[in-house]
């Protein structure tokens, strides 16, 4: 009985003991005497079910960090030899590697940030504008309005040249393109060339000797080492022309060209022995021409002396010189060259009848 007694009393003093670590406030806790810890009540210990279950002040321990890896030290091999006793001037330059230096580090710069701008988008030249509005089919009046700022002539070709490069574009390429659109797109392109002929520059494609000369193309060289001519004997010029220019006259076109031919002696390259020239001849088509040939004949002299010549052709465009003009621009001026000798082997090529081309001098 004594037992049981002294059994509940001291379950009375532990109740008793945690209701007033309960009831004692933070502040009076903390005027409390300080016992130092107990080291071994400080050592973690793995919570048991009981103390889970316990109706009474709960304290949960922070978790435990992981184990750093304890760092390896090399193990120290063991050698006969005596420790020395260590040098003085390397304790001293030990000891002042240890203190700090007191001279201050410079500051390390620090990268700075640069805020670049993008520079403004540059605006569209009208070119590409109109280019665009062919392409995603706008009206009309923007594609004019984008090349209002061109003379009539570089807006017609400009907007051929474009109208091409879109057709291109929606078609998928020539290959893809049928042969009926082909015809139209070079179509377009061959009026704009005809159109630029007159304002382009005069040229001479081919001059040569021939044997014969039939139409445009149609005409028998004679070989390069064939230089020799024989007084008396005729010689024919096929000149080809390029560039030339045609204008309308009520159902017809004509072109009107006007030659001219000088013979110089090795002698004298400035003054010509011959200087002949004609009159603007007309040349009529049904149709524009789109290529043009001169068939041009020489009679030698039967007088002329041997030696070397230099035979200087000059045609000269009058298709578009307004009425009363003494001259053309140069530009519708094309000059060429060839060299020729008088006498020498005789060498007589098989002659055909010569069917001119045009009015010969």
């Amino acid at each position: 009985m004594r037992r049981c007694r002294w059994l509940a009393i001291g379950l009375n003093v532990c109740l008793l003991a945690g209701c007033m670590r309960i009831a004692i406030p933070q502040e009076s806790r903390a005027q409390l005497p300080q016992v130092p810890p107990d080291p071994v009540a400080s050592i973690p210990t793995k919570p048991t079910n009981d103390a889970a279950s316990s109706d009474y002040l709960m304290v949960s321990l922070p978790p435990k960090p992981p184990d750093a890896p304890s760092p390896t030290v090399a193990p120290v091999e063991k050698s006969n030899e005596q420790p020395t006793e260590p040098d003085e001037e390397s304790t001293e330059s030990r000891a002042n590697a240890d203190e700090p230096s007191s001279t201050p580090r410079p500051a390390e710069p620090r990268p700075l940030m640069e805020i670049q701008t993008a520079p403004p988008a540059r605006p569209d030249s009208p070119s590409v504008r109109a280019l665009r509005a062919l392409v995603e089919r706008l009206p009309e009046e923007e594609i004019q309005e984008s090349l209002k700022a061109y003379d009539p002539a570089t807006r017609e070709a400009m907007l051929c040249l474009l109208n091409g490069v879109a057709q291109l574009q929606q078609s998928g390429g020539i290959e893809r393109m049928t042969p009926r659109d082909l015809a139209v797109w070079t179509e377009g392109l061959q009026t704009m060339t005809a159109s630029l002929r007159r304002r382009s520059l005069l040229i001479l494609d081919r001059m040569c000797f021939c044997a014969y000369i039939k139409n445009f193309g149609d005409f028998a060289p004679l070989p390069p080492e064939h230089a020799f001519f024989q007084p008396g004997e005729v010689a024919h010029i096929y000149v080809q022309v390029r560039n030339f220019s045609s204008r309308c006259e009520r159902d017809r076109h004509v072109t009107l060209v006007k030659g001219r031919l000088q013979i110089f002696d090795e002698n004298n390259r400035e003054r010509p022995l011959i200087d002949w020239s004609s009159e603007p001849r007309r040349d009529v088509s049904a149709v524009p021409r789109q290529d043009f040939y001169i068939n041009f004949r020489y009679p030698v002299d039967v007088h002329c002396p041997s030696g070397l010549y230099t035979m200087r052709i000059t045609v000269e465009d009058w298709t578009d010189a307004p009425p009363g003009a003494k001259e053309v621009p140069e530009s519708r001026i094309a000059r060429r060259t060839i060299d020729f000798r008088v006498g020498g082997p005789v060498v007589r090529p098989t002659r055909v009848p010569t069917i001119e081309a045009t009015t010969a001098p």
